[in-house]
């Protein structure tokens, strides 16, 4: 052996040992990608009720959400899919992600149905849909596929409004899911313990955008835009900035537990604290027959309630109809043709509810008479001002 052959030996020897040293200190060192992608956009609006549209709460919120990380985070680089009112594939919007090499991406999208007492949140990742609900909300959302000239060959004959195109979801594999289903979770708890809105649940259906993206990823629906409660609240800025908030904390968390896997030392970012409020936890009020288009649901005095309670020792049935942030005024459209219609207040939401009845079977019935209008109703009790639920209240006799 020569001395050049030696001399050739050591240095790969020691290349190796460099790569050893470099190779992961670049990779602790490697700043994390978020891509924030705001749905829709330019000339698709999305879901819209009037002048609110789902392209303009989306964005806004993403702004939002995005600044909060920027502001807080140093070894986060934020990436958005759009700033501003814009048009963008789907395959466009995958694109810059996997281009990016991302660590998470985080679609924000605002939901719609018919009834207008559809409302709450979820948090969708990649998957089959069980359900045609789930079904429902990734086909309107893959839709926008259809705006693009010779879609077929460029989405490779997906067609989105084809159930049978979302055959191919049920024999898909996700190596990304049990981290995008982690992140789903706590983006949904923070919606409720953060901003107090109804949890409609983490759900799987088959969106194109997340098929393409490769890191976890996650879809989530602010809630109803066709709601008008809750068209009042996604279109406001405090309403924005806590959806924002909310999804910032489950990003918090995401964050520390891929640091701590990562073998990195982990910054001390806060999640941004619940603000306590001194509410009561139920208050009692209702809408009077008397009322005229301009007024506003009218207060029912708490010690009446307590006093038709105290008639008789059985619980009261009521039907709660839906729920929103703000009260809504007593010629709100949802209200048309209902009567002696109350709500009660619990954890700052109004909870709309029907019927005052100590017979379960006649709300239950009332129940069937409404589910055209309301079909996510649900039936309440009250013992007093206890609230209790209908299987609880069956107890007491």
């Amino acid at each position: 052996m020569n001395l050049i052959s030696i001399s050739k030996s050591k240095v790969k020897i020691l290349l190796f040992f460099v790569m050893l040293i470099v190779v992961p200190f670049n990779a602790q060192n490697k700043k994390f990608t978020l891509v924030i992608d705001a749905g829709h956009g330019g000339h698709d609006p999305g879901a819209k009720r009037g002048n609110s549209l789902e392209k303009d709460i989306n964005l806004k919120t993403s702004l939002y959400f995005g600044q909060l990380v920027e502001d807080n985070f140093d070894d986060v680089n934020v990436v958005y899919t759009r700033k501003t009112d814009k048009y963008l594939t789907l395959q466009e919007r995958a694109d810059i992600v996997n281009n990016n090499h991302a660590d998470l991406f985080v679609c924000i999208h605002t939901n719609a149905a018919k009834a207008a007492s559809a409302y709450g949140t979820e948090t969708y990742t990649l998957g089959l849909a069980k359900s045609k609900g789930n079904l429902d909300v990734a086909m309107r959302e893959n839709s926008v596929i259809l705006l693009e000239d010779d879609y077929k060959s460029k989405y490779k004959g997906f067609d989105p409004s084809s159930t049978e195109s979302y055959i191919m979801f049920e024999f898909m594999q996700d190596k990304y899911i049990d981290k995008s289903i982690d992140l789903a979770s706590s983006i949904q708890n923070q919606f409720t313990k953060y901003a107090n809105r109804s949890d409609r649940g983490v759900r799987q259906a088959g969106f194109w955008v997340l098929l393409k993206s490769a890191c976890p990823s996650v879809l989530i629906e602010l809630g109803f835009v066709s709601n008008p409660a809750e068209e009042k609240y996604l279109t406001s800025e405090s309403g924005q900035k806590e959806m924002a908030t909310s999804i910032y904390n489950a990003f918090v968390n995401f964050k520390r537990n891929h640091d701590k896997k990562s073998g990195k030392l982990t910054n001390p970012q806060n999640y941004v604290e619940i603000q306590k409020q001194e509410k009561p936890l139920v208050e009692f009020e209702t809408q009077t027959e008397t009322e005229t288009e301009s007024t506003e649901v009218s207060e029912r005095p708490e010690e009446d309630v307590k006093t038709v309670l105290s008639q008789d020792v059985k619980p009261i049935f009521k039907l709660q109809l839906f729920a929103s942030k703000s009260k809504l005024k007593a010629n709100a459209p949802e209200f048309k043709g209902l009567k002696e219609l109350e709500y009660y207040i619990e954890n700052d939401l109004y909870k709309y509810t029907i019927g005052f009845e100590t017979d379960y079977e006649k709300i239950v019935q009332l129940k069937k008479d409404n589910v055209g209008k309301f079909p996510e109703a649900f039936i309440v009790a009250f013992l007093g001002n206890k609230k209790l639920s209908a299987k609880e209240a069956l107890k007491i006799k």
